[in-house]
């Protein structure tokens, strides 16, 4: 069934003078002498006046409103006020023992054995097992602080509980809970009769980036 309204009486009187032919068809004659006077050329090509037959369509070109887009940042978590608010790296007094931590030191000693493949490292092949050292986790090492601008912190040693992207928060033997800054420190470890050092200003990297970062050979300056 056509969707448009029966033409209204007077149309059928005057056919002949609104150019139809004859009065049989003349709501089709009609239609399509209307849409011939009114529908742009392009739109004729494509068919569309056969079309308005069947379905509704506007003759004017209607632009579409495009929906408003609400742009809402969704917060992936808390931010770095926030979690210091609320004191989740926070290290409890009664947490603070070096006895504690040294089965996590053990478990990175067999782990940064493996990283570094130790029994196969000889001074052929010691710049990969560094480059590897690099992207490994520091969380249980012992470090030592060999050289520091702020002298305080010179031989400073204990095993790493956390590590930020700018600092090392260590425990000593003394049980007291020290953060390092990496910028202008060097740190060293020992690990399978091998010495490795860490330039702090190079190793300004979270800890979770640096498997996936790509390091850059670059001169060291001396403190």
């Amino acid at each position: 069934m056509a969707l448009y309204r029966d033409l209204p009486t007077h149309v059928f009187e005057n056919a002949a003078a609104i150019g139809l032919k004859s009065k049989s068809g003349v709501e089709n004659d009609f239609v399509s002498a209307f849409l011939q006077r009114h529908l742009p050329a392009n739109r004729l090509r494509k068919g569309e006046d056969k079309d308005l037959k069947y379905k509704t369509q506007n003759l004017d070109k209607v632009k579409k409103k495009k929906p408003e887009v609400i742009n809402k940042k969704r917060r992936k978590g808390l931010t770095s006020g926030e979690r210091k608010k609320l004191k989740l790296f926070d290290i409890k007094k009664e947490h603070q023992s070096y006895e504690k931590y040294i089965p996590m030191h053990k478990i990175w000693k067999d782990y940064i054995h493996d990283v570094l493949n130790i029994k196969s490292v000889n001074k052929d092949n010691i710049h990969a097992a560094q480059e590897r050292l690099l992207k490994a986790d520091f969380h249980g090492s012992c470090l030592t602080v060999q050289r520091s601008k702020c002298l305080s912190y010179v031989g400073v040693n204990g095993i790493v509980l956390q590590e930020t992207r700018n600092t090392f928060k260590i425990i000593t033997q003394e049980d007291q809970v020290k953060c390092i800054p990496k910028i202008n420190s060097v740190f060293v470890f020992e690990i399978g009769g091998y010495v490795f050092t860490l330039h702090g200003n190079q190793f300004c990297v979270r800890s979770a980036e640096r498997c996936t970062r790509k390091f850059k050979l670059k001169g060291t300056i001396e403190i």
